[in-house]
């Protein structure tokens, strides 16, 4: 078997519902720590006439940063003054672990009060979701919600969202009237935004649909949707920024962008004014890869030049290089692919499978682990209460608490299909123990989702499907047994990723130990957006496996000398990637290939910042 290796770099400063729930719905069991807003004390009216301002304000402040999930039935929530989450509760730091949640996306709906945000000069959004000093604002979430900024207000943001390591927007709808709205979705209105995921959101008017910026943390965007904005679609000004499926229908350009930016699968509509637009512009020195980009309506698909002309509409002729003129775009990278071995100069094309859709139960069949003995507070031991609710017969378990110790491994088995918590952790700071083992069981499929922190990992020892969803974990490792398993990993954080012949489809990842990050032996691996921290090798091929990574950054606050950043071992493996270095320690070796024997090595070359790119591929 022959194998060849690419690398591209650039451097830079579902399914039916049970009985109980109509479709689209997702609710909990009645918990202290499951705030629903109409109840008092907040009592929210969502009549779409009262002023509920007063009420979502008092209940963010008495609950962000608390391990807790603000509940929105059906309803329009009327505002008329910006909600903000405060960077203190109770006199302690707000650190995040914040969850808001709509029960039906198009039926929940936070709307602004006309006339409210009437100067365009000053924009403010509906809320703002802080952030202070530090990228450590963790574990944040909006979801199943929609922000509608209505008419009379040219001033107004839909959301400003802020999350570091993990958080998300998730189905979640930004709409606007006709000469109404600023920014949809604000990410860039601080630095040090993300590590985050935006996913299955949409967005209806606005000047700007998305915005973001800044060069760190980096931002994964999924299954996007723009529709009739007025100056651009999804403007990124300096983030490091990847995008599959991307979806603009509108009368100007579709994506402005400068910095490190990957897009697959998109497809943008242009109609009216855009016929003098390029669909994609690419300015002041910014690093693309684009794949699988399909245009009509505009003048070209992509405009990749230095300095936009500032007079008007980018006024581009011809082809800046080749393959940028379109209508469609098959693979076009700003950067010249550069390879150890000979090797072809087009990424692997991996097969890509959407992470499965969460099944949301009636919350009377949930089982809630406080009710089986176990201790929120980790207090005491719970592991035998932990196990029981496991074994309780329920397909839901619930961890509404903020933490639980553990004696023993957990182990997932029977008719669980979900464990779901509310940002709470298990072993805080322990690692001396696997917190969760994954074994087989009655349902083909096992999520884990929102925890803020597992001390000793998870264990996947079974070949049905394993879905890790918005969490924290120090491991995460196969076994044998897990070998030709399923396993998507979709906003998590974690030291140590150890996949054995699985097949692993991972969205916004992000990795921070010392020492070798992710190996891959002898499977495939797909990643969309993969931010790190510290030295060491970033992914380890090997075993015959194949790896794709899409975009991303390696921030290198530690040891960049330590080792190569990319390891392939009689493997294959393509990436484009970044990497961001204060520390004045970046990595020197960006890869070191064996082929047939014969070990290569890439080393970072030049002392600057320089754009750097490669490849590996398995013939």
């Amino acid at each position: 078997m022959k194998f060849s290796c690419a690398l591209c770099l650039a451097f830079a400063a579902s399914a039916c519902l049970p009985a109980g729930l109509a479709a689209g719905t997702q609710a909990y069991p009645p918990h202290a720590n499951v705030v629903d807003v109409t109840q008092p004390p907040y009592s929210a009216k969502g009549d779409g006439a009262t002023d509920d301002t007063e009420a979502l304000q008092r209940a963010l402040n008495e609950n962000v940063g608390r391990h807790r999930v603000l509940y929105f039935p059906k309803g329009t929530y009327l505002v008329s003054s910006t909600l903000t989450w405060p960077k203190t509760f109770a006199g302690h730091d707000n650190w995040g672990k914040t969850i808001l949640r709509g029960a039906e996306r198009d039926k929940t709906v936070l709307r602004l009060k006309e006339g409210t945000f009437t100067n365009a000069m000053k924009p403010a959004a509906i809320m703002w979701c802080g952030g202070f000093g530090s990228a450590d604002w963790f574990h944040n979430y909006i979801e199943n919600l929609t922000f509608d900024v209505g008419s009379r207000n040219p001033g107004a943001i839909g959301l400003q969202f802020y999350s570091n390591n993990t958080g998300a927007v998730r189905d979640c709808r930004f709409i606007a009237g006709d000469t109404s709205g600023a920014v949809g979705l604000d990410l860039a209105h601080r630095d040090m935004n993300g590590p985050l995921l935006v996913k299955n959101c949409e967005v209806v008017g606005y000047a700007c649909g998305i915005s973001t910026a800044r060069a760190v943390n980096s931002q994964t965007f999924e299954n996007i949707a723009l529709r009739g904005q007025r100056q651009v679609g999804f403007q990124n000004e300096g983030q490091s920024i990847s995008i599959r499926g991307f979806d603009s229908d509108n009368a100007v350009p579709a994506l402005k962008t400068y910095g490190l930016l990957l897009m697959a699968d998109a497809t943008l509509a242009g109609r009216g004014e855009a016929g003098t637009h390029p669909a994609i512009v690419n300015f002041n020195g910014g690093h693309i890869f684009l794949r699988d980009v399909k245009t009509t309506g505009y003048k070209r698909a992509l405009a990749d030049i230095q300095t936009p002309d500032s007079a008007a509409a980018y006024r581009v002729t011809g082809e800046d290089r080749p393959g940028s003129l379109g209508p469609d775009i098959a693979e076009y990278s700003t950067l010249a692919a550069k390879t150890a071995f000979p090797s072809p100069a087009a990424s692997l094309r991996l097969p890509v499978k959407d992470t499965p859709a969460t099944i949301w139960e009636e919350p009377a069949k949930w089982a809630v682990v406080d009710a089986f003995g176990a201790d929120p507070t980790g207090r005491t031991d719970s592991a035998a209460a932990l196990q029981r609710a496991v074994d309780s017969g329920a397909s839901t378990v619930f961890f509404p608490g903020h933490n639980y110790a553990s004696s023993a491994t957990i182990v997932v088995r029977g008719k669980v299909q979900r464990i779901v918590g509310l940002g709470g952790q298990m072993n805080y700071g322990r690692r001396d123990l696997i917190n969760f083992r994954i074994g087989d069981g009655d349902a083909p499929a096992v999520v884990l989702e929102h925890f803020g922190h597992l001390g000793g990992g998870i264990e996947v020892d079974t070949k049905r499907t394993v879905v890790l969803r918005s969490m924290e974990t120090y491991t995460l490792q196969g076994t044998p047994r897990s070998e030709g398993g399923d396993v998507f990993v979709e906003d998590v954080v974690g030291d140590n990723f150890r996949f054995r012949k699985q097949h692993v489809w991972a969205r916004q990842l992000n990795i921070e130990n010392e020492g070798t990050h992710l190996t891959n032996d002898g499977g495939n691996a797909w990643v969309l957006g993969y931010k790190t921290e510290r030295g060491g090798t970033l992914i380890n091929t090997r075993g015959g496996g194949r790896t794709e990574l899409l975009g991303g950054l390696s921030y290198t606050t530690t040891a960049g000398k330590l080792a190569p950043m990319f390891v392939n071992d009689e493997s294959s493996f393509w990436a484009f990637f970044g990497e961001v270095c204060y520390n004045g320690d970046p990595f020197a070796t960006i890869v070191e290939e064996t082929r047939g024997g014969e070990t290569k090595i890439l080393e970072k070359t030049g002392t600057h910042t320089r754009p750097y790119s490669g490849y590996a591929r398995q013939k």
